[in-house]
């Protein structure tokens, strides 16, 4: 049995949106999308999907930013369930469709978002008093326990299953991040879901400025383009040490800086100060994430000080 449908993002931005940010959000959302084909049916019994084709329909970018996706479900339910609930088969066309699915699929999908929202904000600061992401959150998950006829328990007990492997609670928050790019990049804006519209407060609680960088390990990255390097330490020969640079905005102090691929540490030598895109590789110590080293992934020349 295939089953399509569509899963619409509009991200209600007052300016365009850089085709970067709009990238790491088609990655964001086919990353949920994926996890909600592995969860589904563990919150419709009997069901089997086999697998899920997502594909890009449209994207607008005249102000708002709109991302359609179209996805088909691969599915087939269990072979003991064909006599318990003959009203799901169709003879002619295989099994039947349950009226609601579009809508547990869509909260389905917010679930994981906000999940990984709060993935993100155990990781940036850890555990600390619910804000109005995840005050959300308990909200999705009640009615995707209505709606399948499950418990709360039963979806958070789930979701717990599921993302207890570090990488991939980490890929998570990740996906959470990329989701929510455009919006964060222009001071949260809301972003409308299916039609469901989540407002610049729901947003501005989600620390999704950062993403994971090692699955591995519990590390942050944020990134910035454009970012202004005073260099303060060099070394011709070397491109992963030897490298350090007081960056605005970042860090005060000196700060570690590795050269990513295709940028030349003869580009940079002899310069004071250079303009370049960074990611900044964050740790928590206490309350706050410091930045412990910074990869520069390129280099504007054309703005060398």
């Amino acid at each position: 049995m295939e089953h399509e449908s569509n899963f619409q993002v509009r991200y209600l931005t007052d300016g365009p949106v850089p085709i970067s940010d709009i990238i790491e959000s088609l990655m964001g959302t086919e990353a949920v999308l994926q996890e909600m084909s592995v969860l589904l049916p563990e919150v419709i019994d009997g069901l089997v999907v086999q697998g899920i084709e997502i594909k890009v329909r449209e994207i607008s970018q005249n102000s708002p930013l709109r991302e359609l996706f179209v996805f088909t479900l691969f599915m087939a339910y269990q072979k003991q369930l064909e006599d318990e609930v003959p009203d799901l088969v169709e003879k002619a066309t295989g099994w039947h469709v349950p009226s609601n699915l579009d809508t547990t699929v869509t909260v389905l999908c917010l679930v994981l978002v906000f999940y990984g929202a709060g993935a993100l904000k155990d990781l940036v600061f850890g555990k600390g008093a619910d804000g109005a992401a995840k005050i959300l959150f308990n909200n999705l998950v009640a009615e995707l326990a209505a709606e399948t006829g499950k418990t709360p328990k039963f979806i958070s007990d789930m979701l717990e299953k599921r993302f207890g492997d570090p990488g991939r609670w980490k890929r998570l928050a990740t996906a959470t991040s990329r989701f929510f790019r455009p919006s964060k990049q222009q001071d949260s804006a809301p972003v409308e879901v299916n039609h469901r519209i989540f407002d610049t407060e729901i947003i501005r609680d989600i620390p999704a400025d950062y993403l994971v960088e090692h699955e591995g390990d519990a590390v942050a990255s944020r990134r910035f383009d454009g970012a202004v390097l005073d260099l303060r330490l060099q070394d011709r020969d070397n491109k992963g040490k030897g490298w350090a640079a007081i960056i605005p905005g970042v860090s005060e102090k000196r700060i570690r800086v590795k050269l990513q691929d295709g940028v030349s540490a003869a580009d940079l030598w002899g310069q004071d100060t250079v303009i370049g895109d960074i990611n900044v590789i964050y740790e928590r110590v206490g309350m706050d994430m410091v930045p412990r080293e910074v990869h520069l992934t390129r280099l504007h020349p054309h703005l060398k000080h």
